[in-house]
């Protein structure tokens, strides 16, 4: 199996150039970037609070998929069979969204929400 893997793609690699057409010319040099044209360089800096801002974003957005999965998990009947099962799962909850709610408010203070 090892050798079919590297002689397709040692195949590949010698008969691709036979087999298209190249016709480079610079608008398919450059970098794709969204169908925005480029400007300046590459090398550009960017602002450390926009990495902030996206891992905000993404930290609040995973706690959301686990909320939206304990919601799942509540309406379950089995689960609400269970003795205190909802009592427990409603406090564990509660201090979950207590722990979001002083991360968001600290961040707040923080000023890491600001773009100024």
């Amino acid at each position: 199996m090892f050798v079919v893997a590297v002689g397709f793609g040692v195949f590949s690699l010698v008969v691709s150039p036979f087999l298209g057409k190249m016709k480079p010319n610079p608008t398919k040099l450059e970098p794709y970037e969204c169908g925005i044209p480029t400007v300046g360089t590459a090398r550009s800096q960017i602002f450390v609070r926009f990495y902030l801002v996206a891992l905000l974003f993404l930290l609040f957005d995973m706690e959301i998929v686990y909320i939206i999965v304990w919601a799942l998990a509540m309406t379950y009947k089995a689960n609400a069979a269970v003795p205190g099962f909802v009592l427990y799962s409603m406090i564990v909850m509660a201090i979950y969204m207590a722990i979001l709610l002083i991360g968001l408010v600290y961040e707040w203070k923080k000023g890491a929400l600001e773009w100024n």
